[in-house]
């Protein structure tokens, strides 16, 4: 029996387990929410990369073929997404009746609204996908000028609904937090767990090749170096400015991350950051794609499930 069938009955048996256990009253849409936005990373994270390769000329290399193989998950994230449409009660306060902290969320987060914008971000995305899953048109032929354009058109309409996304997804569900990092932060990790997916199928399509896996995990380890310098600067600024501001609805989202799980979390995603980077800096591991990928995608997915924690009001 191979993988795919077995991946399948796996994944609706835990789909089922859900179903039940939403049905019989247990609170499982969060975690169902934070386990999502770890699928929906891989492909939305993909796109961006794509289409930075592509204006920069290199979308025939092994990057950009494994970061397009990311791109068949989104039409499966897309369904996944429906349960969380049918029970957003079960995530977000403003759908309970909590009262708005502002006019304009007053409009933005009502539950067609919201359903409208999640649609048309999934709508927009699986459009670019359409077009950056097939490979590069030759240099210089009418095909390439127009997917250039489309790739510079692609990346403004992904930094906006990427925005957008992390607000209404997962800062929502959390609202004491007002960060115009946010965003940022977010997209960031999606695209450091899509390079990590990537490098690992890389790594599997290169394997027994020596040559040519040394030269495949050389072309991931620099930009894999690069994210995770920004996820870390990212989430330093969003922290000093919030220290510094010392406002009580702010402090009040980190201190509910500051339980036992909080500090595991913490001091976990800390851990596995100094190791990547040991693990990324040296060269005589460039030709170890799966641990550099796997070291990256562990503080990555880790961070997602951290910031995807509601808060706890003291």
């Amino acid at each position: 029996m191979s993988r795919r069938p077995i991946s399948l009955a796996l994944g609706a048996v835990a789909l089922a387990v859900c179903a039940l256990a939403g049905a019989a009253g247990s609170p499982v849409m969060p975690s169902y929410l934070a386990a999502w936005l770890v699928l929906v990373a891989l492909p939305v994270g993909a796109l961006p990369l794509l289409m930075g390769l592509e204006l920069a000329g290199f979308a025939a290399g092994p990057m950009a073929a494994s970061l397009r193989r990311l791109l068949g998950l989104l039409p499966i994230a897309g369904l996944l997404l429906l349960p969380v449409l049918l029970n957003l009660d079960g995530l977000y306060s403003w759908d309970r009746g909590a009262p708005p902290r502002t006019p304009l969320a007053a409009v933005w987060f009502t539950p067609v609204f919201f359903i409208l914008r999640s649609l048309a971000y999934l709508a927009i995305w699986l459009w670019l996908a359409n077009t950056f899953r097939r490979p590069a048109a030759e240099p210089g032929s009418p095909a390439a000028g127009r997917r250039r354009s489309r790739a510079i058109l692609g990346l403004i309409l992904t930094t906006v609904t990427g925005t957008l996304a992390a607000e209404d997804w997962v800062q929502s569900a959390d609202p004491g937090l007002a960060s115009t990092a946010f965003g940022l932060l977010v997209m960031t990790i999606q695209a450091g767990l899509a390079l990590s997916a990537a490098a690992l199928i890389a790594a599997r399509d290169s394997s027994g090749r020596p040559g040519r896996d040394q030269r495949t995990a050389a072309a991931f380890a620099d930009p894999i170096l690069v994210l995770l310098a920004i996820w870390g600067f990212v989430h330093a600024a969003q922290y000093l400015t919030v220290w510094s501001a010392n406002l009580p609805d702010e402090a009040r989202w980190y201190l509910a991350r500051d339980g036992a799980l909080g500090r595991l979390g913490l001091w976990a995603g800390i851990g596995v950051m100094v190791l990547s980077v040991l693990v990324l800096l040296p060269r005589r591991n460039a030709g170890r794609p799966a641990l550099l990928a796997g070291s990256r995608a562990r503080t990555e997915s880790m961070s997602l499930l951290h910031i995807s924690q509601p808060t706890r009001h003291y």
